[in-house]
């Protein structure tokens, strides 16, 4: 944002750069930090409201009359509108000239020099309002009043990301607001000369005063809100986090409910495979036993069969013997006898063809019976197992279903564990007294890092080492990335060139030593990425910048490798 600057306004002139600063001391508590926000924009707001009320709040000024009084007094001191710049000149001006006695006392007059009091005011109060409104805005809510949505990773945690965004709407109105103000000042430094004009277009800026005076109250509600929810953000994170732990317990309780279900679903699908066991066991020999009927009836019905083919046989005899009976040729006394008893022979055989065959219809009519008995049950079997197949299938189904319900069940669990995990640590960062002094020492210390670099290229003639190659900046890159990397920095180590090269086994052991190191020390995952990222270094004899952005490039840490090579690269890796 351009520097606002009003020509021939004292206030505004740029500050000597001094070299011994006083020391700025960390804020001590959030509550502290909002305290000193307070403050400072209760006093904005209390400047605003005495000059609002002193010079804007009084009846309309005749602006018109007014110029008639200027030009007036100029006839009479015999001067030109021209030799009046600004109101200060002509304020000068009135200590050595007199002025007639009811010139002095009309109206006009008493506006004139409510102007150029007004004037005076406004430009000796809005400069280090502004001022102090910008600081306020930069230095501590935008550093202070943070979201910490990068410590949010991959997960999709809605409170923060709100907040985050509310932060991004409340900066850019707050930046719009302050660009508006510089405009107006501008604006106003444009139309202060000369003198004549100023006084002539009086309406014009008594209007943008009170535009910036409205905008330094709206730009003062601004912070007080934002500091106002940024104060709640940590119980609307504690909200999230009861809120998910109840979420939680209903699901563990979901899940209780699913593996009883679980459990009387195996149990019915054991009675069920028993049932189709015993089911298959009868089909199976009922199916024997029909086979074994149907065996039994084809053998009765050949019988049968045999038994009418001799019954026929035996009447043809019969009708044969018969007709040779009655036949009138001659026959000894032994011949017919011979041919009576083979008659009554073939008679008795043909009684015994009848009982055998009234015997086998019997049998089959009754195998019959049984074999239909026999068919109809084993399709009963049949069917009865079939169903009970089919319902064990369906009770298989829904026992993969409550498998899978159980699984993702879990897996929501696990989210919200997680989440809970980076809300807590959130939290933990926004209430820690010792996070904003973090903030703030690493502040104070990119300051000095810069005012040294820039106070070195002062002195000393440049030398070109290759964009994002020197020591400091790749030591600063390094805090930067671990700030961001957390606990991917075991794979960031993996994947950092190195020169001489380093096998895998080296590798593994600096991994597996740092990683003791930590969990001895309790150190942070960012305190261990810091560490690695400095062995690294070590190890490394041409380590730089573009080998630390190819790295996370390679991590596909895409974002995070722009940001470093926005913030300490020159020129593109790749170009």
């Amino acid at each position: 944002m351009p520097r606002v600057t009003w020509e021939d306004m004292a206030p505004l002139a740029p500050i000597p750069d001094r070299t011994v600063r006083r020391r700025e001391h960390p804020p001590p508590t959030r509550e502290a930090e909002y305290k000193a926000i307070i403050v400072k924009v209760n006093d904005i707001c209390l400047q605003i409201r005495k000059f609002a009320k002193k010079y804007l709040d009084r009846k309309a000024v005749d602006y018109v009359e007014c110029d008639k009084c200027l030009s007036e007094l100029l006839r009479s001191w015999e001067m030109d509108a021209s030799d009046f710049k600004t109101w200060k000149e002509f304020l000068e001006k009135l200590k050595f000239r007199e002025i007639r006695q009811e010139v002095r006392e009309s109206e006009s007059c008493k506006d004139l020099l409510y102007i150029c009091d007004r004037a005076k005011a406004f430009e000796l109060a809005i400069p280090g309002i502004r001022e102090k409104l910008v600081k306020c805005t930069r230095e501590h809510l935008q550093k202070y009043c943070k979201s910490f949505i990068e410590e949010m990773g991959g997960l999709d945690i809605r409170p923060v990301f709100d907040y985050d965004e509310a932060l991004k709407g409340y900066k850019a109105d707050i930046e719009g607001k302050i660009d508006q103000i510089n405009t107006n000042i501008l604006t106003y430094g444009e139309l202060k000369t000369p003198f004549d004009k100023f006084v002539n277009e009086g309406s014009v800026h008594s209007s943008l005063m009170e535009e910036v005076c409205v905008a330094v109250v709206e730009v003062s509600h601004a912070v007080k809100k934002w500091v106002s929810e940024d104060a709640t953000y940590p119980d609307r994170l504690l909200q999230e986090i009861f809120f998910n732990n109840s979420y939680k317990e209903n699901l563990e309780e979901d899940i209780l409910r699913l593996n009883a279900k679980h459990r009387d679903a195996e149990r019915s699908l054991e009675r069920k495979h028993k049932t189709f066991t015993h089911l298959h066991r009868q089909h199976l020999s009922h199916k024997k036993e029909k086979k074994k009927l149907k065996s039994s009836l084809e053998t009765v019905t050949n019988k049968i069969e045999k038994l009418e083919r001799q019954e026929r046989q035996r009447q043809e005899e019969i009708s044969g013997l018969h007709s040779t009976l009655r036949d009138k040729t001659p026959r000894s006394h032994r011949d017919k006898e011979e041919l009576g008893l083979k008659l009554g022979r073939t008679e008795e055989n043909l009684e015994r063809v009848h009982e055998w065959k009234s015997v086998s219809e019997r049998q089959q009519a009754r195998l019959e019976r049984e074999l239909k008995q026999v068919s109809d049950r084993t399709y009963e079997l049949k069917v009865e197992a079939v169903t009970v197949r089919h319902e064990e299938d369906e009770m298989k189904n829904s026992l993969l279903g409550i498998e899978i319900e159980v699984k993702s069940i879990k897996d929501r669990i696990t989210s919200i564990e997680e989440k809970n995990v980076v809300l807590k640590k959130i939290r933990v960062l926004k209430l820690s007294p010792d996070t904003l002094r973090m903030i703030h020492k690493r502040r104070i210390q990119a300051n000095g890092r810069e005012a040294s670099e820039a106070s070195s290229h002062e002195r000393e003639p440049p030398v070109d080492s290759g964009p994002g190659n020197t020591d400091g900046a790749l030591e600063d890159a390094c805090r930067f990335v671990a700030q961001f990397i957390g606990k991917d920095w075991k794979r960031l180590y993996d994947r950092l060139p190195f020169a001489p090269a380093r096998d895998t086994d080296k590798r593994q052991k600096d991994v597996f030593v740092i990683d003791q190191i930590s969990a001895r020390r309790d150190r942070t995952p960012e305190e261990t990425a810091v560490t690695c990222l400095e062995k690294w270094r070590n190890f490394n004899r041409h380590g730089d910048i573009a080998q630390l952005i190819k790295g996370l490039r390679t991590l596909n840490k895409v974002e995070l490798a722009e940001k470093v090579e926005t913030k300490y690269m020159v020129t593109n890796v790749y170009s």
